[in-house]
């Protein structure tokens, strides 16, 4: 045991030398190792993508929603009564029917002879004016011969004289002729009431008649509608009237408007005019309500194979785009590059953020038309910043992968 000791003192002091070396050594290394350079790291800006805005002159519309209806509508109901003998084969709902059209009649015998009896009160009448008149022609004669000498003054004023003249009852005569011949022509006018026709071009929407039926004055018979003509009713902000042109009593022409509507899939356009401003407000939005003209809406007169042959059924929501005067020099601006409070982020020649303010002069869908603010050539950025700051620096992405949204953020804008 003893002989083991120093042998075990031995080993101790060996591997403490082996670790003081071991130490020594990398000691030496690192005093001996070149210290690594240190170098400011470059701020290369923030990573933005932009789109470069031009100043040009641009066309643009309103845009509204709206209803088609009737221009022309009208209720027909007879003036005069009796039993329908006749009925016209286009009255019926969808028929067609040119203006002055007979549409169905009544029975006009009774009116007929009630024509007849008049007409023979106005001779019965004209015959007892005659005889007044040769009356009063004897009684002038025999006033001529006698009356002067009977105390007669002869003046012409004199009552005495009209009334030896039968001047009251050749005046009662004329009035009783009058009176037949307004007869006369009441019972002819109620003869052509029995005939009943279309006002104007119009189309039947309804109608409740059939041969025998006995009608009155006042009974609802059919619902006409105008065919040459017919109405949307828009509704739009007050904001946008100054840019709309409505005629001024029978002169000049409203805005142009283009009516779109679709009709299975198939989006169908035609033409109209802004006929003229409704007086009061929507109730439900508090919109402006304007009226927009369409010639032919049911395509009854178009020719052509190219002419769209699709009718424009009343009721029907449209969309309407109303041309207004173009605004000129004005930069068109994506709306995803428009800011909280109308701003935009613009990378300057230096490379850097400037934040600026807008004066939008018209909006679209999915741009904006600006007047103030930016400059020909300008690069907007469009994606986003998180901490704007005003000289914040900036890098512009660049490469296909750029190329490509920067080209769907033009479309879009479009």
């Amino acid at each position: 045991m003893s002989e083991d000791r120093p042998i075990r003192w031995v080993q101790v002091v060996l591997a403490l030398v082996i670790v003081g070396l071991g130490f020594g050594v990398v000691v030496a290394f690192k005093k001996s190792a070149p210290e690594p350079q240190q170098s400011e790291q470059e701020n290369r800006g923030l990573l933005v993508q932009t789109q470069q805005v031009h100043v040009d002159d641009h066309d643009v519309h309103v845009r509204a929603q709206g209803q088609v209806m009737a221009a022309r509508r009208v209720v027909l109901s007879p003036q005069v009564a009796g039993k329908i003998t006749w009925v016209s084969d286009a009255l019926v709902p969808g028929g067609r029917v040119p203006s002055n059209t007979r549409l169905l009649r009544l029975d006009g015998r009774d009116y007929a002879l009630a024509l007849q009896s008049r007409s023979a009160d106005v001779n019965r009448a004209s015959l007892e004016l005659q005889l007044e008149q040769r009356r009063q022609a004897i009684a002038e004669r025999e006033w001529n011969n006698f009356g002067t000498e009977n105390g007669g003054s002869g003046d012409a004023n004199d009552p005495g004289r009209a009334l030896a003249l039968r001047q009251p009852q050749v005046e009662n005569a004329e009035v009783s002729v009058e009176a037949a011949q307004s007869a006369v022509q009441q019972a002819r006018l109620n003869l052509q009431r029995t005939t009943i026709r279309a006002p104007f071009n119009a189309m039947v929407l309804s109608e409740s008649v059939d041969v025998g039926q006995y009608v009155a004055p006042g009974s609802q018979l059919a619902t006409l509608v105008g065919t040459d003509e017919a109405w949307v009713q828009v509704s739009l902000p007050v904001e946008a009237l100054p840019s709309i042109t409505f005629p001024e009593g029978d002169e000049g022409e409203g805005s142009p408007a283009e009516v779109r509507f679709d009709v299975g899939g198939q989006e169908v356009l035609r033409q109209g005019r802004v006929l003229r401003l409704l007086p009061d407000l929507d109730a439900s939005g508090g919109m402006a309500r304007i009226l927009v003209a369409i010639e032919d809406p049911f395509a009854l007169e178009r020719e052509g194979a190219d002419a769209p042959k699709v009718p424009l059924l009343l009721g029907s929501f449209v969309t309407v785009d109303i041309d207004v005067p173009w605004i000129r020099g004005a930069v068109e601006v994506p709306r995803l590059a428009v800011r909280e409070g109308g701003k935009v982020y613009v990378m300057n020649a230096e490379d850097q953020l400037e934040i600026r303010d807008l004066r939008i002069v018209w909006g679209r869908a999915d741009s904006v038309l600006v007047r103030e603010g930016l400059n020909d050539g300008d690069r907007v950025i469009i994606s986003r910043v998180p901490t704007p700051v005003n000289g914040m620096a900036l890098r512009e992405e660049t490469g296909p992968e750029t190329d490509l949204r920067a080209e769907a953020a033009e479309t879009s804008a479009r």
